[in-house]
């Protein structure tokens, strides 16, 4: 049964850290129908490292270029500005988690919450995508946000740690109502995540060495298979996403959200 959960686990983590279907209702809905037991802060914290390493190694020139652009305001202002506008964005994120992390998990993890946040965000996702433009205009689309509007982004992917929403989905309507195409709307929820998904998965870490003599319920083959399977499934749902999303915008992922969402409130 564990290799079972470490192979379940892997796609869900790989799947929706980036796809706009929320990896909290996935959570919620496979272990109750399998009957897992909760995986532990271990696998929490090699399962993020694994979506981490997937956006980096995907994104690797882009992340490149903006980590240079930090320390670089002379020959690159406009990329410079966006860099440090990320950076300032991952904080609504990181005050929301710190703040009410431990609150929302304790009391907002309920089947009946995260179906209903499910259907609802996916009308706000529906809203955002429609007549959105599909015509990606290259870098000087992002290079040409504000400091606000890409501040007002972070603010919406902070919203996300509330179970249900999705951070991909929600930072991407977000940046589809700033006027950004959908394609580079995709491309922006993914690099400012990165930062975020680092913060996560160093806290995880953090967490797992501060507490050494956690019981594990996974041997170290079992979780070197659901590394692997999450980097995998991720890559691959980064590349799935952007494919979509310049094709036919939100609405496959919206259609199934609601799916999904029914179904939890029907059954849960």
């Amino acid at each position: 049964m564990e290799d079972l959960q470490a192979i379940l686990l892997g796609l869900i983590q790989g799947l929706t850290e980036f796809l706009p279907v929320s990896s909290s209702g996935h959570l919620i809905l496979v272990p109750i129908l399998f009957e897992f037991e909760d995986q532990g802060l271990a696998m929490d914290a090699i399962l993020h490292l694994a979506t981490l390493l997937a956006i980096i190694i995907f994104f690797r020139r882009e992340l490149w270029q903006l980590l240079c652009a930090l320390f670089d305001k002379a020959n690159q202002p406009a990329r410079h500005r966006l860099a440090w506008g990320i950076v300032a964005a991952t904080v609504p994120a990181g005050v929301v988690g710190l703040s009410l992390g431990d609150w929302i998990e304790a009391n907002l993890r309920s089947p009946t919450f995260v179906g209903a946040n499910l259907i609802f965000w996916s009308l706000v996702f529906w809203w955002a995508d429609r007549g959105a433009p599909r015509t990606d205009r290259g870098e000087p689309e992002l290079t040409g946000l504000s400091f606000k509007q890409v501040l007002l982004i972070g603010c919406a992917q902070a919203v996300a740690l509330f179970p249900g929403t999705s951070r991909s989905g929600i930072t991407i309507a977000a940046g589809l109502f700033m006027n950004l195409s959908q394609p580079a709307a995709a491309r922006f929820a993914f690099l400012l995540g990165t930062p975020a998904i680092l913060a996560a998965g160093l806290h995880k870490t953090v967490s797992v060495v501060a507490q050494p003599g956690e019981a594990l319920m996974f041997t170290s083959v079992q979780m070197a298979m659901a590394f692997g399977i999450a980097f995998l499934s991720g890559y691959l749902a980064i590349k799935l996403l952007l494919a979509v999303v310049s094709r036919v915008g939100l609405i496959p992922f919206v259609v199934y959200r609601v799916i999904l969402g029914g179904l939890i409130l029907v059954l849960y």
